[in-house]
């Protein structure tokens, strides 16, 4: 039986932790786990067997940080391809034939673009020679693990589709404990995107303990009918001795697995701490049983990092804003041509603010570089608003652009039935893993409804031929100017009615053409929504600012099935009305804001295209550079910190806040120099400890602490002992902060603070990272724990109080 049918038939077993029996063997900390594919293949193999003696269906090998980026660290870049085929034939050994071969992906050791400095198009590169060397070696499916950041993920995904043919595929990512992931991504996000990029099981592990993914599970279940793995950590790890130890027993991680089954589980293992013991468990308790079947979401699914939804029958009428494109704006196509993105980002927040679920952007104007300023609208947008976004051209590669920097799962705005257009934008769309909007047109906007779904029939044919589900297509069915085609505008309804009754796809139209030289255009486009809607109609492009639309789509909700028991049209006639003049003065009222609340504002939302134009401001009006600095900049990037450990801000926006502050502090810098009134706080020495090839955390605490004033000395990662000591003495450090994602390079930290004790150095020393707590701080005597990048620049000043005393 194949895997993937298999799978829904019965649960499997997928094995438990490589590295704490790497660590039991002699593991020297800091090194690299898959160089010993090579060093010590028949330990590898061994702990594969012990595995599938305790159960284990399918083994993953020891490939999880072999990417020429990670193994560079350790000056074997040369290596990716001999160490992943060396870690298939170990798992190959150890399996014996009794399970099957997983070959396994983790992070790649660089961020992805827009978080990081390596672009998505790198990045498929970094992933697909791994892929290929996984392949080669003749693995039976492929898993990638613990990845946090959406954009990686779909990298990792795209090079493996690239490349795998009918080998299967299981994604997996890592959450926090409210179920979202530090970059903001939820497990409806995460299952939009996953879906649309095709891949064969979707799955969350690492994580936290078994107990806090189960919110994960139930969501996951609910937004796919896509196969489920399941690999819990043995609860949170704590140190104990200088060793890390995870305390949720066997047994009990064994009751969680029939609960993962029972809320739609179709793999079930181990991660972090989890020992063939507990494998052994798990496999006794739900090896073979029968996973309760999943239906998923009908319709179309859309996503931004964080946010998705669906587009078709039965859900809520999709209002897709208009705004954002520079047609008959003269204001709109300056600030682009100029590569602005201050007044689209107001015009999103203005958007969203007024009721769309969805932006449509378009930066077409002529004589531009349309590519480089679709990238950089989609990363501004992506950073400030939650909605999906539309990505609109009638160039192949700005719709590329967009995509190689969107996180979500977009709609590509539009491909029509014309063979170049069909050849060019659906096979990229396909790769993307997009949803698409075709025009129901050719080389000529047809008047008839049959011209036009024998156009929408072709696209439809030749999507289904490239790998296309109807689940991945909107109908875009052409309103037409009703002044100049009124017979053609009775056709578009037709259009509606054939294309869901023979291809049962989701429609859309782009409602204000109907109205365009007549007056009230409003009332008119209000009149053919609810005509178009009572036809099938499942989404719109519209004027997001016109509140009687609203009423419209409210209204006509009730007739449709699209609001059962009419609550959405109750709460929404129980909120008050956002009239045009109560918007008018929103938008007085901010503009009237005192510059230093506007300056605060820009940081606080990541504004970084016009931070340099208020700081000026700012100073034109005789605000003093320390008080920019300290009254507004700083609280600013405080009050972020504030949001990011809440949990209503995520790294994303860090990165952007960040950098906004940094440009204003470039404008401030040289006149806080000249007043002498810029002095530094102190030196941080940062590093990630040896072993440690994770750094974003790192990085965004680096640019938090120079914000608030401190000398920041960034060593990187995979830092040695002796690497942070010397520099330390060499700087002047007055802080050595260490960080460390993973639990098996945590143990780096308390050989250090013991040698700084050791040597009286005059250092004090503060740790973080996502397996570090307060009580593992506090058993190796560090001097403070941080948490998240919130706290890092609030304990840097409580060390430095420390180390004048």
């Amino acid at each position: 039986m194949r895997f993937t049918e298999r799978i829904l038939k019965e649960v499997m077993i997928i094995d438990g932790s490589m590295g704490v029996f790497l660590q039991s063997e002699g593991l020297p900390s800091g090194y690299a786990p898959d160089l010993w594919n090579l060093e010590r293949p028949d330990l590898i193999a061994s702990i594969h067997k012990k595995y599938v003696e305790a159960g284990s269906q399918i083994v993953i090998t020891n490939s999880f940080g072999a990417t020429r980026p990670r193994l560079a660290d350790y000056n074997r870049q040369s290596d990716v391809k001999a160490v992943n085929r060396a870690a298939v034939e170990n798992g190959r050994k150890g399996a014996g034939g009794s399970a099957l071969v997983a070959g396994g992906m983790g992070p790649c050791g660089k961020m992805v673009a827009p978080l990081g400095e390596l672009s998505f198009t790198e990045a498929v590169e970094i992933f697909k020679e791994q892929v290929s060397a996984l392949l080669e070696a003749g693995v039976d499916l492929l898993i990638i693990e613990t990845m946090f950041d959406l954009m990686e993920l779909k990298a990792a995904v795209i090079a493996s589709n690239d490349l795998r043919r009918d080998v299967p595929l299981i994604a997996c990512m890592t959450y926090a404990s409210n179920a979202v992931t530090d970059t903001g991504t939820t497990p409806e996000a995460c299952a939009a995107v996953m879906e649309g990029l095709g891949v064969d099981v979707i799955g969350v592990n690492c994580s936290t303990g078994p107990d806090e993914m189960l919110d994960v599970i139930r969501r996951l279940g609910r937004a796919t009918a896509l196969p489920i793995c399941v690999e819990p950590n043995a609860g949170m790890p704590v140190m104990e001795k200088h060793l890390t130890v995870y305390r949720e027993s066997s047994g009990k991680l064994a009751e969680y697995a029939q609960k993962f089954v029972e809320l739609g589980a179709n793999i079930l293992g181990g991660c972090c701490g989890t020992k063939p013991d507990y494998i052994e468990k798990i496999s006794r308790m739900v090896k073979g049983k029968p996973p309760p079947p999943r239906s998923g979401v009908p319709g179309v699914a859309i996503a931004s990092r964080s946010d998705a939804f669906h587009i078709g029958d039965g859900h809520p009428f999709v209002t897709i804003g208009e705004k954002i494109n520079p047609t008959g704006k003269k204001k709109f196509s300056a600030a682009v041509k100029e590569g602005k993105t201050e007044l689209i980002i107001k015009t999103a927040r203005k958007q969203a603010e007024a009721g769309a679920t969805a932006l449509d952007v378009n930066v077409g104007v002529p004589m531009i570089d349309e590519a480089a300023m679709m990238k950089k609208a989609v990363t501004a947008l992506q950073n400030v608003t939650n909605l999906p976004l539309v990505i609109d051209s009638s160039g192949g590669e700005a719709i590329f652009a967009g995509l190689s920097v969107y996180a979500g799962r977009p709609l590509v705005n539009s491909v029509n039935a014309e063979a170049e257009k069909m050849e060019s934008i659906l096979p990229m769309a396909k790769r993307a893993g997009a949803a698409v909007i075709a025009l129901c047109a050719g080389e000529d906007i047809p008047e008839s409804a049959q011209k036009r779904f024998e156009y929408a029939k072709k696209i439809h044919d030749r999507a289904m031929e490239l790998g296309f589900r109807k689940e991945d297509l909107v109908f875009d069915c052409l309103a037409v100017v009703v002044s100049a085609m009124q017979e053609g505008a009775r056709q578009t309804l037709l259009t509606i009615r054939m294309i869901k009754e023979e291809l049962g796809c989701a429609t859309v139209i782009g409602l204000s053409n109907s109205s365009f030289g007549l007056p009230d255009r409003p009332a008119i486009n209000n009149a053919f929504l609810a005509m178009a809607m009572a036809e099938g109609l499942d989404a719109a492009i519209v004027n997001p600012y016109d509140e009687a639309m609203y009423k419209t789509v409210a209204a006509a909700s009730l007739f449709i099935r699209r609001d059962e028991g009419c609550k959405t049209y109750i709460d929404a006639a129980a909120k008050p009305q956002n009239s045009e003049p109560v918007r008018k003065e929103q938008k007085s009222i901010a503009a009237s804001l005192p510059i230093t609340e506007r300056i605060f504002n820009a940081v606080l939302e990541g504004e970084k295209d016009s931070i340099k134009e208020l700081v000026q401001k700012g100073l034109d009006e005789n605000v003093k550079p320390m008080d920019i600095f300290t009254g507004c900049l700083t609280p600013g990037i405080r009050k972020l910190g504030e949001l990011f450990a809440e949990r209503k801000k995520f790294i994303p926006h860090l990165v952007a806040s960040a950098d906004t502050m940094k440009r204003g502090v470039e404008l401030l810098n040289p006149l806080l120099r000249a007043s002498m009134r810029m002095e530094s706080k102190g030196t941080v020495l940062f590093a990630a400890v040896k072993g440690d090839v994770h750094d974003i955390g790192k990085n965004i605490c680096c640019i938090m602490l120079e914000n608030f004033g401190f000398n920041v000395i960034d060593l990187g990662k995979n830092i040695s002992l002796d690497e942070i000591l010397n520099a330390g003495e060499k700087h002047g450090a007055d802080v050595i902060a260490l960080s460390a994602l993973m639990t098996t390079t945590m143990t780096q930290m308390p050989v250090i603070v013991s040698e700084i004790k050791k040597r009286k150095l005059p250092y004090k020393v503060m740790v973080g990272g996502a397996a570090v707590t307060q009580g593992f701080a506090s058993e190796i005597g560090a001097d403070g724990y941080c948490k998240d990048v919130s706290g890092v620049a609030g304990i840097a000043e409580d060390l430095m109080v420390k180390t004048k005393k």
